[in-house]
């Protein structure tokens, strides 16, 4: 039986997964029925696993082929020494013993240059179950992270997006925050590696992560241990001789034990103020005694302030807006419209006014733990019907899923959402992995999902963004910082929304803050306009 075409197939399932749960148990009975083809595959293996150690200096790939060959020695198999496979594929005795795989050669030649987040198979002593762990970044969005913060002698400037594969310092500190918005301080010396928007590898060093509400599931793995966040904030330390700690300051973790090829030897829950030791060697975890202080802190930069021009809020006037608010102050728990007997801006909750520079002022809706936003009670006539544009700054503090503005129809018995402009975390249906622009359209009482247009350019934490959306006929367009970035046809559904909520999905007080997805971050210069403007007005609105 010709079996270097499975070999050839499990070999890329290693390496690049996206096998079905059909192919892979098709593939797995094989891998157990032919002791050739396993033995194969682990001498292959070997030599992956040799190539990443020496490029990532990670011992756990190197153990796989012991653990294979185990599995082999069971059912008969002879199994050649990890050295002697090596060297029998790198310079082979005979050209008999020379086993050409013409696509895993070049497989190999390349590895070094390949991230660990790559599919990886792990097969357990017995044989019986093998899956895939691990993940990718999207091919069509290679980013995972944007750095925001960083020391003078960082080698990442401030804004900066980071594609998955190796960091690493000397000296200082460096913050970057995934896609999906958890924050990660490295204190130097170390040395990590980015693999996806909600996973990264500590190799060396020390670590503070930060996960917020809607990113919980992060992982940060070592060769030590893997540490799984349960909605948390949490520190780690990975030394030179393999042992490492874990603390959690806030919330929940679970902290796994691995043996030499990273299998879960054993779990424990990590709660506030507690910290375990894990020792490989001895495949010990412990509880011990720190404090706080033995961990970095989160560090950022700054926060950016927005600053405009004189004449802006003349131009914004001049296009002939139906509201305008500038969130320059609140008076009797309204911000004021800019339009004569325009619209009022309601402050609910917590809401608030911060102070930028210039004499300048924004929207604040920061106070995590309160329920806050701006709205827009019910008027006889809805701001949002036929022909429209929206338009405003927008600072986001975290990047996750947060509504910047929701139009509501309170129909007789009817109630629901006609229209929400957000950010959106959750982007792999449309090809971005990562946090864009996202709109609905949904007219009661088909509750279908609606129409949807992704907005395929990644947002930036911490930035100033001018995000506009605008309707014209039957075709809806969003726009990031004056450029296109998302357009759909969307039909004749009506929007004759009388209430509109901004920062917030809604105005139920019972719902909690992410189910309402209210916004965590900057609201400024807030306009709607009877019309949709054109591509040159929208880019006037986006240049303070």
């Amino acid at each position: 039986m010709n079996l270097e075409p499975t070999l050839l197939k499990l070999l890329e399932a290693w390496q690049d997964g996206g096998l079905s749960a059909d192919e892979q148990a098709d593939l797995l009975a094989q891998l157990e029925s032919h002791p050739e083809l396993r033995r194969d595959f682990a001498e292959q293996v070997a030599m992956l696993g040799a190539t990443r150690a020496a490029a990532e200096q990670n011992p756990r790939w190197l153990a796989l082929f012991d653990l294979l060959n185990d599995a082999g020695a069971g059912s008969g198999a002879k199994c050649q020494s990890f050295e002697a496979a090596t060297m029998e594929r790198i310079a082979p005795r005979s050209a008999q013993g020379w086993r050409v795989f013409p696509k895993w050669v070049a497989m190999a030649a390349a590895v070094t240059l390949l991230v660990t987040g790559s599919f990886l198979w792990k097969s357990h002593l017995s044989g019986d179950v093998a899956k895939l762990a691990g993940g990718q970044g999207d091919a069509a969005s290679p980013f995972v992270a944007v750095v925001i913060g960083a020391s003078p002698d960082a080698g990442h400037a401030v804004g900066t997006y980071l594609k998955p594969g190796g960091i690493s310092q000397s000296v200082g500190w460096l913050t970057v925050q995934t896609l999906h918005g958890v924050s990660v301080t490295f204190d130097a010396p170390f040395q990590a590696e980015l693999l996806a928007c909600d996973r990264i590898s500590l190799n060396d060093g020390r670590a503070r992560v930060r996960v917020p509400e809607g990113a919980e599931g992060f992982r940060l793995d070592s060769p030590a241990f893997d540490v799984v966040d349960l909605g948390t904030e949490f520190a780690a330390m990975v030394n030179d001789d393999g042992t490492g700690t874990c603390r959690v300051f806030e919330g929940e973790a679970d902290v796994s034990l691995l043996d030499s090829i990273g299998e879960v030897k054993r779990t424990q829950r990590v709660t506030a103020n507690e910290s375990v030791r894990v020792t490989p060697s001895r495949q010990d975890m412990q509880v011990i005694k720190e404090v706080d202080g033995d961990y970095p802190e989160i560090k950022q930069a700054p926060r950016p302030l927005l600053a405009l021009s004189p004449s802006y809020p003349l131009e914004v006037m001049a296009m002939g807006p139906l509201g305008y608010w500038r969130f320059e102050g609140i008076r009797d728990s309204e911000v004021a419209d800019e339009v004569v007997g325009g619209a009022r801006l309601q402050v609910a909750g917590t809401a608030g006014i911060a102070r930028e520079s210039g004499g300048n002022h924004s929207g604040e809706l920061t106070r995590c733990e309160s329920v806050e936003f701006f709205q827009i009670p019910g008027r006889v006539a809805p701001m949002l019907q036929g022909d429209f544009t929206v338009g405003l700054f927008a600072q986001f503090e975290w990047l996750q899923n947060f509504a910047l503005l929701s139009a509501m129809r309170y129909d007789e018995g009817i109630q629901g959402n006609s229209f929400i402009l957000q950010s959106y975390a959750s982007f792999r249906r449309s090809g971005l992995n990562g946090t864009g622009l996202h709109a609905v359209l949904r007219d009661p009482p088909a509750w279908d999902g609606g129409t949807e247009i992704y907005g395929n350019t990644l947002l930036r934490p911490r930035h100033w963004h001018h995000i506009a959306a605008t309707r014209k006929g039957d075709r809806l367009t969003l726009y990031l910082d004056g450029a296109v970035v998302g357009q759909e046809l969307v039909g004749s559904m009506p929007l004759d929304s009388q209430q509109m909520f901004v920062g917030r999905l809604n105005g139920n007080a019972a719902q909690s803050r992410m189910e309402a997805r209210g916004l965590v971050g900057y609201l400024d210069e807030l306009a709607i306009f009877p019309r949709a403007l054109s591509e040159t007005e929208i880019l006037r609105l986006a240049k303070p």
